[in-house]
């Protein structure tokens, strides 16, 4: 007998035809009836899957092994922003990213808005100080170190 072609649908029916025979409940046969279903309905692309030019999308258990193990299996309550980041998050660590680099990475622009924010401040306030003529010996009750009413007062008027 000549052995059969991977590529043989009649031959494929004839095995699930003899799956079925010899199925032992009609709960075994029901499965094996609709795996038979599945393949014939998505013959064309098994048939691609196993050819050369085959380049492959993992895209269905991605969702289910990387998003779904997160986000659903095990279900929390999420706010948008919180399960999107979570998505993001898990999908940088499977393609590869560092997450200790990413933190750090982060904490550094952090830093640098602070720093910004800081200096911006800083230009503000010198800018007011010219607007308003005040210097650093105009004002005595800015400048003999007690906590007065009047100090706070100025204090708090000044962005100080």
């Amino acid at each position: 007998m000549e052995s059969p072609k991977r590529e043989d649908k009649e031959y494929l029916k004839v095995v699930f035809e003899t799956i079925l025979d010899a199925a032992e409940t009609e709960t075994k046969a029901q499965s094996v009836k609709e795996a038979k279903t599945y393949i014939m309905n998505h013959w064309e692309n098994i048939k691609y899957h196993y050819s050369k030019d085959y380049s492959g999308c993992s895209a269905e258990g991605h969702i289910s092994h990387i998003y779904s193990d997160r986000l659903s299996s095990r279900p929390l309550g999420w706010s948008l922003e919180g399960v999107d980041q979570m998505a993001r998050l898990r999908v940088f660590a499977e393609n590869g990213g560092n997450l200790f680099d990413l933190a750090l990475r982060k904490k550094q622009e952090r830093i640098r808005e602070t720093r910004a924010i800081e200096l911006d401040l800083k230009l503000c306030r010198k800018k007011i100080r010219k607007v308003s003529g005040e210097t650093i010996d105009n004002l005595p009750a800015l400048n003999s170190g007690k906590r007065t009413q009047l100090a706070l007062a100025l204090r708090g008027l000044r962005g100080i």
